[in-house]
């Protein structure tokens, strides 16, 4: 394995003994637990996604952990070796202001809060025993080596286009090279049983996202995509087990069917939204809250930390290991529809096909601050959407609540033109 950093030019990494950053931290999360809880209708059980998201010990463990940013990291390779996957992305503002200390300039607010927690030494981050990262943006490549001072770190390198003929084999041998990492800083070996038994899983959690979108999309109002998103975000966000997450999550899905049942056929007055653009992670759900607090209903998305993240199932023909890293390399990357990629005609052909599916009035572009890859791709989806008359707005924002009653002036003026 190639190593990230000359080892003459390793660093001692540093920590910040701050106790108003943690203060900042535990205060955002609180804040969108008060927000949810004003809910009208949500899940019996919706308790317990929020214990875990606010989870702050992170001192004991019984398996060892992966961290991974973006989601073209497999879950199902850490499972396979025994291990927990947590997703590192971090949308807290408080962690963003302890990753600035640290990493000056123009940088993406999730890039700062993403190594912004690492400074805690009790963090989730430092539990994890390893971290692998794709090579999906420059944020990334370069966050890879500084993370590389604290925990071993891994970078996938990923194609410059999703052209299977091209690059199947060069990036099937990414994967094969990411299994070898993790076996080696796990002590273990990949067994095709256990692969095949993690794959099953990760196709589990697709069938419960394909239903639950299926039934927002008939009856949106029965649960809101605030918690959605907190729901699918506990089986990437925090170490736990994914079999337990399941068994809650089935739980939410048998609710919203029957609430959905009770309610009818009969549409709403809202204005249906399909939700793309960057990222959005816990607890950083501004847009979230200003689009359903002004009326509008999320009936789908092409977020890479929302119902997209876990739509597409692994595709299973034969269970050797080399033929499922095939299809979990196809899933992660190939079927992805990040803007890292050169052509961007597969997440435009996913939004069109959302908005026709779900009968939705527009679409919601959310753009982060500093990150160039969305914000280039917003031109051509701008055009093409008014082309074929669907209404688009482009909110461009980053983590602070600085802007929140400016988004709301202008969600509210655009949801008047739907």
């Amino acid at each position: 394995m190639d190593e990230l950093i000359n080892e003459p030019y390793r660093l001692q990494p540093g920590f910040s003994d701050n106790p108003g950053n943690l203060k900042r931290q535990r205060f955002a999360e609180d804040a969108q637990v008060r927000l949810q809880a004003a809910l009208r209708e949500r899940p019996p059980n919706i308790g317990w996604f929020e214990d875990l998201m606010r989870n702050r010990d992170f001192s004991t463990k019984q398996r060892p952990r992966v961290g991974y940013l973006c989601n073209m990291i497999p879950q199902e390779l850490a499972w396979a070796l025994g291990a927990d996957a947590v997703r590192l992305d971090c949308g807290n503002a408080g962690a963003a202001l302890v990753g600035e200390e640290m990493l000056s300039g123009e940088i993406c607010p999730l890039a700062k809060a993403s190594f912004g927690v690492f400074m805690n030494k009790d963090s989730m981050a430092n539990s994890c025993d390893v971290v692998a990262l794709p090579t999906s943006c420059d944020a990334k490549k370069k966050l890879g080596q500084i993370l590389d001072d604290i925990k071993p770190a891994f970078m996938l390198a990923l194609p410059p286009e999703q052209d299977h003929r091209r690059y199947a084999d060069v990036t099937l041998q990414e994967m094969v090279r990411l299994v070898g990492f993790l076996e080696t800083h796990l002590k273990t070996k990949l067994k095709s049983g256990a692969l095949l038994a993690a794959v099953k899983l990760g196709r589990r959690r697709s069938a419960i996202v394909r239903k639950l979108q299926a039934i927002r999309m008939r009856t949106p109002r029965v649960m809101s995509f605030r918690d959605v998103m907190l729901v699918l975000q506990g089986s990437q966000f925090r170490p736990v087990a994914i079999s337990h997450w399941i068994t809650e999550a089935e739980k939410v899905v048998a609710w919203a069917d029957t609430a959905a049942q009770q309610a009818g056929t009969t549409k709403g007055l809202k204005p249906r939204l399909v939700l793309t653009g960057a990222p959005l992670i816990w607890p950083n759900y501004k847009v979230l809250n200003v689009l359903e607090e002004c009326g509008a209903e999320i009936v789908a998305d092409t977020l890479c930390t929302g119902e997209q993240s876990c739509f597409d199932p692994v595709v299973l023909d034969e269970t050797g290991v080399k033929p499922l890293l095939r299809a979990l390399t196809n899933r992660s990357v190939f079927a992805a529809i990040c803007p890292c990629f050169t052509s961007q005609t597969t997440r435009l052909n996913r939004i069109i096909s959302l908005v026709e599916e779900s009968a939705a009035d527009g679409v919601v572009n959310h753009s982060l601050r500093l990150c160039q890859l969305f914000d280039m791709e917003t031109y051509r989806i701008e055009k093409v959407l008014k082309a074929r008359k669907v209404a688009f707005l482009n909110i461009r924002t980053d983590y602070s609540l600085e802007d929140t009653e400016q988004l709301r002036v202008r969600i509210e003026a655009f949801l008047e033109t739907v």
